[in-house]
């Protein structure tokens, strides 16, 4: 199986390098990964990024391909490397289900073994989505052991309602990827728009839903390990903290943003004081896990018929009743499910307070 690793840049100069060495690409004295593209996609930087692209280029002019996509956003890089991908296939005569295409970042670094574990996993599971894991750097952990704890003691008020690994529908966007015929049976990657015009993102969570309504799996390349960058998190800790990484739209930063201020660093973490400073911000933290990996999974699987709704009385009934489940919706747009909730959150939170309090009462 040939594969296709696809990263969409945009001012990635400081990083981009590093990111091709960790793939196998950068050292013109070593041969790149067998059986194996590099797609680099500039979405129109304004920074050395072309620069980078064309020196990673000129060391294996035969294995990597430049591509421009002047459409800016999270989607349209994307795809266009998979069209790239394509081309390349055709090109070179390789049928669409024997090409893999993995999506990476221009700021992540990959283990050495990551595109071997991805390949072995994507061969034995036509038909599916293949992730791999991110996974924090071990300095990082040790650096701000505050923010971990944090993390960890608002998820476990929540732990007990989310569903299991396996029914997850949230993936990872740079440390996914599909064979070439299944991602233009699922319609490929997509943009979708809110009531606000605004960009829908988790683009290629979307995508999987999607692909489930046909029958698609997910399989975990648990050996397929990526680093990814921590600049989103230290440049606002606490709001990465609370929406627990999940790239909300514009309009829900704005709102943040006026709520709060002062932008707390990760050292604030660690003060003695520190859970009672991000109190408010770890129920929203609940809230969005609980969209991400409680409601969204279980709406899709009440949608294709594979599970029945909470019995009336449950903490998630009253949440999931409140959004109608629609099998075309979930078929054809599935981005209005995670408005249709995240609305849900901003119009009647009070809904997820009682859904918290029900957890609570019960374990006591």
């Amino acid at each position: 199986m040939h594969t296709a690793v696809a990263i969409p840049c945009l001012n990635e100069a400081a990083t981009l390098a590093d990111v091709c060495v960790s793939l196998g690409y950068g050292n013109p004295t070593r041969a790149p990964p067998p059986d194996t593209t590099l797609i680099l996609v500039d979405n129109g930087s304004t920074d050395e990024t072309v620069s980078v692209m064309e020196a990673i280029h000129r060391n294996h002019p035969s294995a990597v391909i430049l591509g421009a996509e002047p459409d800016r956003g999270y989607i349209p890089p994307r795809h266009r490397g998979a069209l790239l991908a394509k081309e390349m296939a055709d090109t070179r005569g390789i049928p669409a289900d024997a090409l893999l295409i993995l999506q990476a970042d221009a700021d992540t670094l990959y283990d050495q073994n990551y595109l071997k574990a991805m390949k072995t996993a994507a061969a034995s599971a036509p038909g599916s989505i293949i992730e791999g894991v991110a996974h924090e750097d071990f300095s990082f952990e040790a650096a701000h052991v505050g923010y971990e704890t944090r993390c960890t003691a608002a998820d476990a008020v929540i732990a007990g309602l989310l569903v299991p690994e396996a029914e997850e529908v949230i993936l990872d966007d740079k440390v996914a990827g599909y064979r070439l015929s299944d991602y233009l049976r699922w319609g490929g990657l997509q943009r979708e728009f809110d009531r606000n015009g605004e960009e829908i993102h988790a683009e290629t969570s979307r995508l999987y839903i999607r692909a489930k309504t046909s029958g698609a799996g997910r399989v975990r390349a648990g050996q397929a390990i990526a680093y990814p960058s921590r600049r989103k998190l230290e440049a606002d800790p606490l709001a990465y903290f609370a929406t627990a990484g999940f790239p909300r739209e514009s309009r829900w930063r704005q709102r943040w943003t006026l709520m709060h201020p002062r932008v707390l660093s990760l050292d604030d973490f660690e003060r003695p004081d520190s859970e009672r400073v991000i109190e408010g911000a770890a129920f929203v933290r609940q809230i969005h896990t609980l969209v991400l990996f409680a409601l969204l999974p279980i709406h899709v699987q009440v949608a294709l018929g594979t599970r029945a709704r909470p019995p009336a009385g449950s903490p998630l009934a009253a949440l999931l009743h409140a959004v109608e489940v629609n099998l075309n919706i979930v078929r054809t747009r599935p981005g209005k499910i995670f408005e249709a909730f995240f609305q849900l959150a901003d119009e009647e939170p009070q809904l997820f307070v009682d859904c918290v309090h029900a957890v609570h009462a019960a374990a006591s």
